[in-house]
């Protein structure tokens, strides 16, 4: 408020409450106390004290003020109002709450929020959701069932005989790399070749013993 608006509040409560005494300092200490609100906010708050009392202090028009800015700032958004979407970012949080904040403020401030179509409102929520959705792969190579050994999804590859093994490449993606099946056949044979040699020297030691 400025001064002239101090003096209209002081008239209007006077006007309310007229046993209540005011001098020529009255308006200049009032503005003094209420400088900061707006006229409006405080006659409406004056009118709201002037129901319950015949006397009103400018610390009581403070606090009727600042209750009734919280009502509106709480319930603007409540049944009846209209909505308001931020305009930011919500990745943006520092840009999202300063628009908050200027929301709030402006409820608070009784002005009538943007209002928006339903249609506007409902393309910012959620996203659209197909109606065949892909199956959930679980991340790496466990992740299908293996088409060499028949392991299931999310259990390991399995030798011929059973044992536990690494995923076959089938599984790990490189099956249709010519490179790495070679070097999988290679890697195969030397470990068969390997194995032969290991019984080929048991079994000879094994005639050597019985000889002996």
């Amino acid at each position: 408020m400025n001064p002239n608006e101090t003096v209209m509040l002081a008239r209007y409560v006077k006007a309310l409450c007229p046993q209540q005494k005011f001098d020529e300092f009255t308006p200049d200490a009032w503005h003094d106390v209420l400088a900061d609100f707006r006229l409006a906010d405080a006659r409406a708050a004056a009118a709201t004290v002037a129901r319950k009392q015949p006397f009103i202090s400018p610390a009581e028009i403070i606090a009727e003020i600042r209750k009734q800015r919280d009502d509106r700032a709480d319930g603007y958004q409540g049944p009846g109002l209209s909505a308001e979407i931020p305009d930011a970012d919500p990745d943006d949080v520092q840009a999202y709450l300063s628009a908050l904040r200027g929301q709030r403020t402006r409820a608070a401030d009784g002005l009538e929020l943007k209002k928006r179509p339903v249609a506007q409102l409902l393309a910012g929520v959620g996203k659209e959701i197909p109606d065949e959705q892909k199956p959930v792969r679980r991340p790496g190579p466990l992740g299908i069932e293996c088409p060499n050994c028949g392991a299931a999804i999310g259990r390991p590859c399995r030798t011929p005989g059973g044992k536990e093994r690494a995923p076959h490449p089938a599984r790990t993606g490189e099956a249709s790399n010519p490179a790495a099946e070679q070097a999988e056949m290679e890697r195969r044979r030397a470990a068969s070749a390997r194995h032969l040699a290991r019984e080929a020297e048991d079994e000879h030691s094994v005639d050597e013993e019985a000889v002996s």
